[in-house]
């Protein structure tokens, strides 16, 4: 019994004096460095969306909620106490809850449609956001969208909502015959959504960058179905759907913020408030540097060589991405924090395919663009969009849909459908003619 002790203890003894793998302490620096961003933080304006305050006075009260919130104790799991009330309270709400059930959703594919089939009943629904329009196209004003509030499990998250609840203002603005006010306030949500991939706060901002690229991505093309395609766009739409690999850009620095997030929660959560013998024995098995530095290894992953690789070749980053941290001698010392690495790794399953999928979806809109332009060209459809892909290699592999000429893809991510399809790429003024 003594040897089993003695054995037991000193290869306990090894394994916690083991150092941090190389790649894994790389990974922790890689997350723990600064990740300075050029321009104005734009969050204070997105913080305060729902809420009519000047934006001045929101980065005041911004300061203020953060400091309070920083000195607050974590609330999290069950018999938590409900958070504290935040200080845009005292101002009134702009979002509406009156005419939400007549808006597009966020998953409607088509928007405009919907519209149109809805203008009497849209009339008040519209004229209630006017004041939130205004102030998500501000938004547009902004480099970025950072939150200054400490990583924590209880962190606040900026409302999202009124960014999609916009949209179904700019196909009714289309819709009544403002075409140009239409098209400039889509191709102003796609430069938000840009910002907010390229941000690289926590993944949910990213994620949502995504997704209001994607519902602008339709509309934008709903809008140009109906238009010439030699129409002057407004100039705010030079660049917005271009297909320029923002979207795959996005994907390293919004995991780094997320891993950043999710470490500095774990060290938050991890603050010793507890008698010392308490601590020790929940110290036995548990390193935090350790901790971290495996799921750093899991962040950064996605701004390795492999994930370049499989970006560059439009494979599904998921596919490879390591989803278990695994166990390894290290984990003898180290129990506990290896069966909580093991729990969390598979969470980032399937979110960098949304990234994926948006910048798929831009290049299928550029090809229509193109193909749309080609008047004089009477070759076949399918020959000409082959040609275009010869000339812009690498993405998505783009095909003429069985039903209607139009053009599809593929998507990775499938919880909105398993493929994006868009009209026939022919101009209506084509088909008006004699």
């Amino acid at each position: 019994m003594f040897g089993t002790v003695v054995i037991a203890v000193s290869l306990y003894t090894v394994s916690r004096l083991m150092p941090i793998p190389a790649e894994d302490a790389e990974a922790l620096a890689l997350i723990e460095a600064p990740r300075p961003m050029e321009g104005r933080n734009g969050f204070a304006a997105l913080w305060s969306l729902r809420h009519d305050v000047p934006v001045a006075e929101a980065e005041r009260l911004l300061v203020l909620e953060v400091e309070r919130f920083r000195s607050r104790p974590i609330l999290i799991g069950a018999g938590a106490e409900p958070s504290h009330a935040s200080a845009l309270d005292a101002y009134p709400r702009i979002d509406a809850e009156a005419g939400s059930d007549v808006l597009c959703s966020g998953r409607e594919t088509q928007c405009l449609r919907h519209v149109r089939d809805r203008m009497d009943a849209l009339v008040p629904a519209v004229a209630m956001r006017k004041a939130l329009a205004a102030r998500v196209a501000a938004l547009d004003d902004y480099e970025y969208f950072r939150s200054p509030f400490p990583a924590r499990p209880d962190t606040p998250l900026p409302a999202y909502n009124p960014l999609f609840q916009t949209q179904t203002l700019h196909a009714y603005a289309f819709a009544r015959g403002d075409r140009e006010e239409g098209l400039r306030g889509v191709c102003r949500n796609a430069s938000i959504a840009r910002k907010l991939v390229a941000s690289g706060d926590m993944l949910v901002g990213g994620v949502m960058g995504t997704a209001l690229m994607d519902t602008s991505t339709r509309l934008f093309v709903d809008m140009l179905a109906e238009l010439p395609a030699d129409h002057p766009l407004p100039e705010e739409c030079a660049a917005a759907f271009d297909a320029d690999d923002a979207m795959l850009a996005g994907i390293c620095p919004s995991m780094l913020g997320e891993g950043h997030y999710v470490l500095e929660g774990f060290r938050a959560m991890n603050v010793d408030e507890q008698p010392w013998h308490r601590r020790f024995m929940a110290d036995i098995f548990l390193d935090q540097r350790k901790t971290m530095a495996r799921g750093a290894r899991r962040h950064a992953w996605f701004c390795g060589a492999q994930a370049d690789a499989l970006i560059r070749a439009d494979t599904p980053l998921s596919r490879q991405a390591p989803v278990s941290g695994g166990w390894t001698f290290s984990c003898l010392a180290n129990a506990t924090g290896c069966i909580l690495d093991n729990i969390a790794a598979p969470s980032l399953a399937g979110y960098a395919e949304r990234f994926q999928d948006a910048e798929a979806r831009l290049r299928t809109v550029s090809a229509w663009r193109a193909l749309r332009g080609q008047r004089d060209d009477a070759r076949p459809l399918e020959e000409r969009l082959d040609e275009w892909q010869r000339a812009h290699p690498g993405g998505r592999r783009m095909r003429i849909g069985t039903h209607g000429g139009g053009l599809e893809i593929d998507l990775f991510n499938d919880s909105q459908g398993r493929g994006f399809a868009l009209p026939p790429p022919v101009d209506r003024a084509d088909l008006r003619a004699p």
